[in-house]
């Protein structure tokens, strides 16, 4: 599992605005989050189904969650 703050550096400072961002291999799900967090509209896969089940509930949960700042 790669830091959400690694994926939203590389955002930060390699992606333009109105940019659409794919991860071949999303894993854990840090790149969407970090995409979120950033206002990226983005496409990710992931083949292994265990994978994608915890990125899918990690997500939701952090969509869930609301933001205080």
């Amino acid at each position: 599992e790669k830091p959400i703050a690694l994926y939203r550096w590389i955002l930060q400072n390699y992606a333009k605005t109105g940019d659409k961002i794919f991860d071949s291999h999303v894993g854990s799900g840090s790149s969407i989050i970090a995409c979120i967090e950033e206002g990226f509209e983005y496409v990710g896969c992931e083949l292994d189904k265990d994978y994608y089940e915890a990125a899918s509930k990690r997500i939701d949960i952090f969509k869930s969650q609301g933001k205080l700042f």
